[in-house]
């Protein structure tokens, strides 16, 4: 069991990081959405090493320590055939999404953000 899914952080055409979550899914984009929030003073310099970083830390801030639950690996951005419920991050262009459905990624945390704090 589990809710797995795939927050994909696009470097460039050919590379991104990827970090695979085992129970992210129910909750993947406002989950994102959070991370991405406290990146954006770095995504607001065009420092994509160090927002990666940040936000990648705020997802799996409570469970750094722990032995599964997430996974990082690289990959080719073009290549998701495979993945589980993923979600893309191109930090190239700051757009997020997945299929048809993209947004930039200042509307994607303001719309995001919003809906968890009406709950």
């Amino acid at each position: 069991m589990g809710a797995r899914c795939n927050f994909v952080f696009k470097q460039s055409e050919d590379m991104a990081v990827c970090l695979y979550s085992h129970w992210d899914e129910d909750y993947m984009h406002e989950v994102l959405a959070a991370a991405l929030q406290h990146a954006r003073p770095r995504l607001q310099q065009g420092d994509i090493p160090y927002a990666t970083r940040m936000a990648i830390s705020h997802i799996i801030r409570d469970s750094v320590l722990d032995e599964t639950g997430y996974g990082i690996y690289a990959m080719d951005p073009s290549d998701q055939g495979f993945l589980d419920s993923p979600i893309t991050i191109d930090l190239t262009d700051m757009t997020v999404g997945s299929g048809e459905d993209w947004h930039n990624i200042e509307d994607f945390i303001s719309y995001h953000t919003n809906l968890v704090a009406k709950v």
